[in-house]
This record gives structure tokens, C-alpha cells and sequence, in this order.
């Protein structure tokens, strides 16, 4: 499958009509959070493919011109805490699981501390149990919005990684673990590492990717 993935930055070349010819093939929109909510919805509309997102630590409810208020993209679907089973047009699905936001440090709505994530994460493990067991698949790919502890991250309060996130990627092993948040500007390694069979990447702006389940 053909994946789009976008975090932090909106790239001009996403947002003009260009971004058919561009993203030639993609199948899916994954968001790690911090982009706007029109800014999904216009790649929604001219892609016209599902769109699975988390959201930033910056992420705020959205406004609209009719007087109602947003929570996120229109068209999409909020992956925190879930597992969504996505069809390829190759006939064979995806496992997607979310987590949304970053470490607790000036009391914003997405900010988490350990303790919390954890809780989370375990949430999630039962679901992502529930899932292998009904479907007999594991985890394809997780997105969250920070990084796993010790990968990427940095070393003030917001920037710092999940232990809940490494803790997940050791237990269910999924092919990619994609996360934003983490400016290359800021001076931390953001290459992509290896976690035993997981690919982690850190997107700022997009990366299109081929994900195979």
C-alpha cells in the first residue's frame, strides 16, 4: 500500500492541485498531528482516500465560518487508543494504532505524563489482542504524534519519548512506527532507526512510503 504520511509542517506542494500528480497511487493518509485541520481535508478531497490521524501537543479545536467547532478533519478518522483495519485495493488489509500527543509540560489538551500513556498503551494492547485474535493479524503501523523514548527524541520535557511507545513497538513488532513532533532543526538524530523487525521514522512535512502488511 501506498502511504502518504504528514506531521508538523504544511508543505505547499500538498496543498495545489499538484498533489494528485504527486501522490500518484497513494492509498491512505496517516497524520501524526500539529497540521490544520483544512489542510487534511483538502488532501482528503483531492486524493479522495481514507485519512487516519492522531493529534500534536498544538492541536486545538477548529472553528469554522458556519459557527461550528471541530475536533479534527472532516473525513477522517481519530486513531488514538484504537486499531483500524484498512483495505488496500490489492485485497489485503492494514493494521493500523494510534497515539495521540506529546509528555506533560505546560498543560495543554494532548499532553500526557508516563503514567497516563501507560494506561493508554495497555488499552490499546487489549485491543490490539482482540484484533489478532478476530483477524489473525498483528500490528502493521503505529502512529503517534511524539517519539518512542531513546529514539529521536530530545532532552527537555516536551520533547521527550514515550517509554508506553518502545514498549509497544517491542511487544507487537509492527513494520513502521511513524511519529512526528521532532524538528530536524532542533539537532537530533532523525534518521530512521531499527527496532528488532520495526522500521521507526520520524516525518516533518510528509514521506511518501510503500507499507506492505
Amino acid at each position: 500500500m501506498r502511504v502518504l504520511a504528514v506531521s508538523d509542517v504544511v508543505r505547499e506542494i500538498l496543498y495545489t492541485p499538484a498533489v494528485r500528480t504527486h501522490c500518484t497511487g497513494v492509498e491512505l493518509i496517516l497524520s501524526c498531528g500539529d497540521l490544520p485541520a483544512d489542510y487534511l481535508e483538502y488532501l482528503v478531497t483531492l486524493l479522495n482516500v481514507p485519512l487516519l490521524y492522531v493529534h500534536g501537543n498544538h492541536d486545538r479545536p477548529t472553528h469554522r465560518a458556519d459557527g461550528t467547532i471541530a475536533s479534527g478533519p472532516r473525513g477522517g478518522v481519530n486513531a488514538d487508543a484504537r486499531v483500524t483495519r484498512v483495505s488496500s485495493r490489492s485485497g489485503q488489509p492494514l493494521i493500523v494504532a494510534g497515539l495521540e500527543g506529546s509528555h506533560f509540560y505546560n498543560g495543554g489538551p494532548h499532553q500526557y505524563t508516563e503514567r497516563e500513556m501507560h494506561a493508554k498503551a495497555r488499552r490499546l494492547s487489549a485491543r490490539l489482542l482482540v484484533s489478532r485474535i478476530r483477524h489473525r493479524h498483528g500490528l502493521d503501523v503505529l502512529i503517534t504524534h511524539a517519539a518512542p523514548a531513546g529514539i529521536h527524541d530530545g532532552t527537555d520535557r516536551a520533547h521527550q519519548g514515550f517509554h508506553a511507545f518502545r514498549k509497544l513497538i517491542e511487544r507487537w513488532q509492527p513494520r513502521w512506527a511513524i511519529h512526528g513532533h521532532v524538528h530536524p532543526s532542533y539537532g537530533y538524530d532523525t534518521a530512521p532507526r531499527e527496532v528488532g523487525r520495526t522500521t521507526v521514522v520520524n516525518v516533518f512535512g510528509y514521506e511518501i512510503m510503500e507499507i506492505a502488511p
